[in-house]
């Protein structure tokens, strides 16, 4: 992830379906720190969806994470600006790891509220691990998701989910190299997901799971 053109990550805001389907292809390349320039291999042209063109920021992206499977449409359309959903965004994070959808509904208390053709994708996420609900117990499937919540999910569909003590614990040999945002404080619940998000970085990881940092990648 990244920050826009004032250095702010806006950890608060909507996340829309381009930015959503630009993470999630970020997650699948090797080389991710470029843009991404090219159409995937054996794809001559696309134009699956009348609202994704040549010349759209998104566009080479948005072709990455449909070749891949991670994003689908709407009736022709991608709706590339729209804020994506909370029930919406746990259907990519399960498609990303093609992870079959187990039987059963998931423990929210408005599970009721889950659209039907979500319920499963919210069930598989649920039991993986890669997302939860509120203090609650609600998932609130509809609600868009923030910036900073679609961060903790991809470091958890990565398994590089860090607590605070262990990432300000962390002996990062270059951390001054870190990229940081003015708007993450570092007392935010957010921060050690947001920091992991917007940093190559190598890690190690005991037998327990617990991750320390090595070293930030430029």
């Amino acid at each position: 992830m990244f920050g826009d053109t004032s250095g702010n990550l806006r950890p608060s805001g909507n996340l829309t379906r381009a930015e959503a389907a630009t993470i999630l292809a970020r997650t699948q390349l090797l080389d991710f720190r470029h843009n991404i320039r090219s159409l995937p291999p054996g794809m001559a042209t696309f134009d699956a969806f009348a609202d994704v063109r040549p010349g759209h920021w998104f566009f080479y992206y948005v072709a990455w994470a449909y070749d891949a499977g991670l994003v689908q449409g709407f009736a022709g359309n991608f709706r590339p600006n729209d804020p994506i959903t909370r029930e919406e965004l746990a259907a990519i994070i399960v498609r990303a790891q093609s992870a079959s959808s187990p039987t059963g509904n998931a423990p929210f208390t408005d599970a009721d509220l889950v659209s039907s053709w979500a319920m499963q994708y919210v069930h598989t996420a649920h039991s993986m691990g890669l997302i939860i609900g509120d203090p609650c117990g609600s998932f609130r499937p509809r609600d868009n998701i923030t910036r900073a919540e679609t961060a903790t999910a991809i470091n958890r569909l990565l398994g590089r989910v860090d607590s605070q003590p262990a990432l300000q614990a962390a002996n990062v040999d270059n951390i001054n190299q870190a990229r940081q945002f003015p708007d993450v404080r570092a007392a935010a619940w957010y921060f050690p997901s947001v920091v992991a998000a917007a940093n190559d970085h190598y890690l190690t990881r005991d037998v327990d799971g617990a991750v320390d940092w090595m070293m930030i990648v430029r």
